[in-house]
Protein backbone atom coordinates (compact mmCIF):
# COMPACT_ATOMS: atom_id res chain seq x y z
CA UNK A 1 0.00 0.00 0.00
CA UNK A 2 1.31 3.24 -1.09
CA UNK A 3 -0.15 6.62 0.57
CA UNK A 4 -1.13 9.16 -1.86
CA UNK A 5 -1.46 12.31 0.81
CA UNK A 6 2.53 12.04 1.71
CA UNK A 7 4.98 14.76 2.14
CA UNK A 8 8.27 15.72 3.29
CA UNK A 9 9.35 18.82 4.69
CA UNK A 10 12.38 20.62 6.82
CA UNK A 11 12.13 21.91 10.24
CA UNK A 12 13.91 24.74 10.92
CA UNK A 13 12.40 26.46 14.38
CA UNK A 14 13.06 24.30 17.56
CA UNK A 15 9.78 25.46 18.75
CA UNK A 16 7.68 23.44 16.30
CA UNK A 17 5.49 20.80 18.20
CA UNK A 18 6.60 18.48 15.81
CA UNK A 19 10.07 18.18 16.72
CA UNK A 20 8.83 16.71 20.10
CA UNK A 21 6.52 13.99 18.49
CA UNK A 22 9.85 13.29 16.14
CA UNK A 23 12.06 12.95 19.02
CA UNK A 24 9.11 10.10 20.37
CA UNK A 25 9.34 8.55 17.35
CA UNK A 26 13.30 8.52 17.61
CA UNK A 27 13.22 7.01 20.52
CA UNK A 28 10.39 4.17 19.59
CA UNK A 29 12.54 3.00 16.39
CA UNK A 30 15.80 3.15 17.97
CA UNK A 31 17.41 1.25 20.56
CA UNK A 32 18.78 3.22 23.34
CA UNK A 33 22.43 2.06 22.82
CA UNK A 34 22.38 3.48 18.62
CA UNK A 35 21.14 6.45 19.45
CA UNK A 36 22.45 10.15 20.58
CA UNK A 37 19.94 11.73 23.58
CA UNK A 38 17.14 13.69 21.21
CA UNK A 39 18.24 16.89 22.90
CA UNK A 40 21.43 17.00 21.26
CA UNK A 41 19.58 16.55 18.05
CA UNK A 42 17.23 19.76 19.41
CA UNK A 43 20.16 21.86 20.10
CA UNK A 44 21.22 21.67 16.14
CA UNK A 45 18.33 23.29 14.95
CA UNK A 46 18.16 26.77 13.49
CA UNK A 47 21.83 28.27 14.23
CA UNK A 48 24.00 25.41 16.00
CA UNK A 49 27.30 26.60 17.27
CA UNK A 50 30.13 24.28 19.08
CA UNK A 51 32.55 22.02 17.42
CA UNK A 52 30.02 21.19 14.74
CA UNK A 53 28.95 24.76 13.92
CA UNK A 54 30.34 24.60 9.81
CA UNK A 55 28.11 21.63 9.68
CA UNK A 56 24.23 21.86 7.33
CA UNK A 57 22.27 20.24 9.46
CA UNK A 58 18.77 19.21 8.49
CA UNK A 59 15.87 17.30 10.17
CA UNK A 60 13.24 16.59 7.34
CA UNK A 61 9.90 14.76 8.81
CA UNK A 62 7.22 12.75 6.64
CA UNK A 63 3.36 13.19 7.21
CA UNK A 64 0.89 10.60 6.40
CA UNK A 65 -2.61 12.72 6.20
CA UNK A 66 -1.76 14.39 9.92
CA UNK A 67 0.08 11.79 11.26
CA UNK A 68 3.81 12.02 11.61
CA UNK A 69 5.18 9.01 9.57
CA UNK A 70 9.38 8.94 9.67
CA UNK A 71 12.36 11.07 10.44
CA UNK A 72 15.81 12.05 9.20
CA UNK A 73 18.39 13.29 10.55
CA UNK A 74 21.67 14.44 8.77
CA UNK A 75 23.92 16.96 7.63
CA UNK A 76 26.92 18.09 4.80
CA UNK A 77 30.34 18.20 6.40
CA UNK A 78 32.41 20.55 4.43
CA UNK A 79 35.46 19.08 3.10
CA UNK A 80 34.27 15.47 3.45
CA UNK A 81 30.66 14.75 2.36
CA UNK A 82 27.00 13.76 2.98
CA UNK A 83 26.40 12.23 6.88
CA UNK A 84 22.76 10.83 7.35
CA UNK A 85 22.96 9.98 11.52
CA UNK A 86 19.30 8.75 11.91
CA UNK A 87 16.29 7.70 9.45
CA UNK A 88 13.20 6.06 10.83
CA UNK A 89 9.83 5.07 10.01
CA UNK A 90 6.92 4.70 12.42
CA UNK A 91 5.80 0.77 12.10
CA UNK A 92 2.48 1.76 10.97
CA UNK A 93 3.42 2.99 7.88
CA UNK A 94 6.19 0.94 7.00
CA UNK A 95 6.18 -0.22 3.29
CA UNK A 96 4.67 2.94 2.09
CA UNK A 97 7.56 4.36 0.72
CA UNK A 98 7.98 6.99 3.12
CA UNK A 99 11.48 5.75 3.96
CA UNK A 100 12.44 6.40 0.12
CA UNK A 101 10.95 9.72 -0.09
CA UNK A 102 13.00 11.28 3.27
CA UNK A 103 16.25 9.58 1.72
CA UNK A 104 15.53 11.24 -1.20
CA UNK A 105 14.57 14.68 0.44
CA UNK A 106 17.87 14.07 2.39
CA UNK A 107 20.00 13.62 -0.82
CA UNK A 108 18.77 16.77 -2.26
CA UNK A 109 18.94 18.83 0.49
CA UNK A 110 23.13 17.77 1.01
CA UNK A 111 23.38 17.98 -2.93
CA UNK A 112 22.27 21.83 -2.65
CA UNK A 113 24.18 22.38 0.30
CA UNK A 114 27.59 21.26 -1.20
CA UNK A 115 26.66 23.32 -4.67
CA UNK A 116 26.17 26.55 -2.43
CA UNK A 117 29.91 25.85 -0.86
CA UNK A 118 30.95 25.24 -4.31
CA UNK A 119 32.58 21.82 -2.91
CA UNK A 120 31.56 17.94 -4.87
CA UNK A 121 29.32 15.64 -3.17
CA UNK A 122 31.34 12.74 -2.72
CA UNK A 123 29.49 10.80 -1.68
CA UNK A 124 26.30 10.52 1.73
CA UNK A 125 27.52 7.59 4.28
CA UNK A 126 25.31 6.45 6.61
CA UNK A 127 25.60 3.64 10.00
CA UNK A 128 22.88 0.68 10.48
CA UNK A 129 22.70 -1.73 13.54
CA UNK A 130 21.62 -5.27 12.54
CA UNK A 131 19.16 -6.29 15.34
CA UNK A 132 20.10 -10.02 16.11
CA UNK A 133 16.82 -10.56 17.18
CA UNK A 134 14.53 -9.14 14.27
CA UNK A 135 15.74 -10.17 11.08
CA UNK A 136 12.96 -9.60 9.00
CA UNK A 137 13.71 -6.07 10.28
CA UNK A 138 17.08 -5.95 9.34
CA UNK A 139 16.03 -7.17 5.65
CA UNK A 140 13.81 -4.67 5.34
CA UNK A 141 16.21 -2.18 5.67
CA UNK A 142 19.11 -3.30 3.19
CA UNK A 143 16.14 -3.71 0.68
CA UNK A 144 15.45 -0.23 1.55
CA UNK A 145 18.98 0.62 1.32
CA UNK A 146 19.86 -1.09 -1.85
CA UNK A 147 16.52 0.95 -3.38
CA UNK A 148 17.63 4.21 -2.51
CA UNK A 149 20.95 3.66 -4.43
CA UNK A 150 22.99 2.81 -0.92
CA UNK A 151 26.18 -0.19 -1.23
CA UNK A 152 27.41 -1.51 1.91
CA UNK A 153 31.34 -1.28 2.81
CA UNK A 154 31.43 -4.92 3.09
CA UNK A 155 34.59 -6.24 5.51
CA UNK A 156 33.90 -3.05 7.60
CA UNK A 157 32.75 -3.18 11.32
CA UNK A 158 32.07 0.01 12.40
CA UNK A 159 32.84 0.35 16.13
CA UNK A 160 30.86 3.42 18.15
CA UNK A 161 30.33 4.08 21.61
CA UNK A 162 27.45 3.46 22.99
CA UNK A 163 25.52 6.44 24.27
CA UNK A 164 23.45 5.09 26.73
CA UNK A 165 26.25 3.98 28.86
CA UNK A 166 26.08 0.37 28.70
CA UNK A 167 29.05 -1.72 28.29
CA UNK A 168 30.91 -2.36 25.36
CA UNK A 169 30.70 -0.25 22.04
CA UNK A 170 28.07 -0.92 18.83
CA UNK A 171 29.13 -2.19 15.95
CA UNK A 172 27.61 -1.07 13.03
CA UNK A 173 27.79 -1.43 9.11
CA UNK A 174 28.39 1.27 6.57
CA UNK A 175 26.77 2.08 3.65
CA UNK A 176 27.70 4.63 1.04
CA UNK A 177 25.84 6.15 -1.74
CA UNK A 178 28.21 7.07 -4.35
CA UNK A 179 27.32 10.81 -5.72
CA UNK A 180 29.76 13.17 -7.60
CA UNK A 181 32.21 10.25 -7.63
CA UNK A 182 31.68 6.52 -9.45
CA UNK A 183 31.22 3.77 -7.37
CA UNK A 184 34.01 2.14 -8.82
CA UNK A 185 36.80 4.96 -7.38
CA UNK A 186 35.96 3.92 -3.92
CA UNK A 187 39.28 1.43 -3.77
CA UNK A 188 39.50 0.11 -0.06
CA UNK A 189 42.05 2.95 0.89
CA UNK A 190 39.47 5.51 0.07
CA UNK A 191 36.96 3.62 1.85
CA UNK A 192 39.11 3.82 4.79
CA UNK A 193 39.44 7.05 4.30
CA UNK A 194 35.25 7.34 4.50
CA UNK A 195 35.83 5.30 7.48
CA UNK A 196 38.88 7.40 9.12
CA UNK A 197 36.77 10.39 8.46
CA UNK A 198 34.08 9.16 10.53
CA UNK A 199 36.13 8.99 13.36
CA UNK A 200 37.56 12.71 12.83
CA UNK A 201 34.75 14.79 12.13
CA UNK A 202 31.65 12.92 14.05
CA UNK A 203 33.16 11.26 16.63
CA UNK A 204 36.48 12.83 17.45
CA UNK A 205 38.06 9.56 17.83
CA UNK A 206 41.81 9.37 16.64
CA UNK A 207 44.12 7.08 15.41
CA UNK A 208 45.53 5.02 18.26
CA UNK A 209 42.12 4.70 20.27
CA UNK A 210 40.68 1.24 21.04
CA UNK A 211 37.73 2.29 18.60
CA UNK A 212 39.65 2.98 15.75
CA UNK A 213 42.50 0.64 16.25
CA UNK A 214 39.21 -2.24 16.05
CA UNK A 215 37.84 -1.39 13.24
CA UNK A 216 40.48 -0.11 10.86
CA UNK A 217 42.72 -3.04 10.33
CA UNK A 218 45.87 -3.09 7.49
CA UNK A 219 44.89 -6.70 7.25
CA UNK A 220 41.19 -5.82 5.70
CA UNK A 221 40.43 -4.75 1.94
CA UNK A 222 37.07 -2.92 1.88
CA UNK A 223 35.07 -2.87 -0.73
CA UNK A 224 31.73 -1.83 -2.01
CA UNK A 225 29.30 -4.08 -2.76
CA UNK A 226 25.08 -4.26 -3.69
CA UNK A 227 23.42 -3.38 0.02
CA UNK A 228 21.29 -6.38 -0.11
CA UNK A 229 24.34 -8.82 0.36
CA UNK A 230 24.46 -6.90 3.83
CA UNK A 231 21.00 -9.49 4.49
CA UNK A 232 23.25 -12.11 6.03
CA UNK A 233 25.76 -10.35 7.66
CA UNK A 234 26.19 -11.77 11.36
CA UNK A 235 26.50 -9.28 14.43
Amino acid sequence: MRFQDESCWEVTDVSDPRVRAAGRLYERTLDPDERIPWEWIERGIGNPTGRTAGWKRHLILAEVGDALAGYAYGAFIPGYGGYLCYLGVDEACRGAGVGTKLFAAFFERVAADAAATGEPLPFVVWESHRPAAEPDLWAARVRLFDKVGGLWVKGVEFQTPNFAGEAGPVALQLFVKPVDRPAATFTAERLWGVVEGLYERVYRIDPGEPLFEQTVRADVRPVLVPAREADGVEV
